[in-house]
């Protein structure tokens, strides 16, 4: 009989102890409602670099040559620039100014996948690249146009 008793209460304890244990956990968990928020930036636009020093003499008449743009981002993210499109006159630089008709054009560039790095530690994400081809010199630039840097105003389209 003793040892039935002892039994009861082994498996009294043992149902007392997961109860309490449901207790304890009831006694620590809950659930609630309400709103979390977060609010989005703004964009910053991006820009060119001058890189005149840099260039080098690949544009002749009758020819096409190479365009050399760096692209800024002031964005805390990453930009792909998809697009550079000509926005405004081309002009020779202070040096030649004979160079009056550059007969310089420029070829809008899509379809591009240039990616710029983000902004970091207060320095601007810049990428260098060179556009093959992307300008052309016609038989009509004057003869005060020979070692110009020209200057091509151009659009940047971007997407993060």
């Amino acid at each position: 009989m003793r040892r039935l008793v002892n039994k009861k209460v082994a498996v009294l304890t043992i149902l007392a102890g997961f109860a309490l244990v449901g207790l304890v956990y009831a006694a620590w968990t809950t659930n609630g409602t309400g709103n979390a928020y977060s609010k989005a930036g703004t964009a910053q636009t991006l820009s060119t670099v001058d890189v005149s020093a840099s260039t080098t003499a690949t544009l002749y008449p009758g020819v096409s040559g190479d365009v050399l743009v760096k692209i800024d981002n002031p964005n805390p993210y990453a930009v792909t620039v998809t697009a550079v499109t000509g926005n405004g006159t081309i002009t020779a630089d202070a040096g030649h100014s004979g160079c009056t008709t550059t007969g310089v054009t420029f070829t809008n560039q899509s379809s591009l996948s240039l990616s710029v790095p983000a902004k970091s530690g207060g320095v601007d994400g810049v990428l260098q690249t060179t556009l093959t081809g992307a300008a052309s010199m016609s038989n009509a630039s004057l003869n005060a146009c020979q070692g110009a840097t020209f200057t091509i105003p151009v659009t940047l389209t971007g997407t993060s």
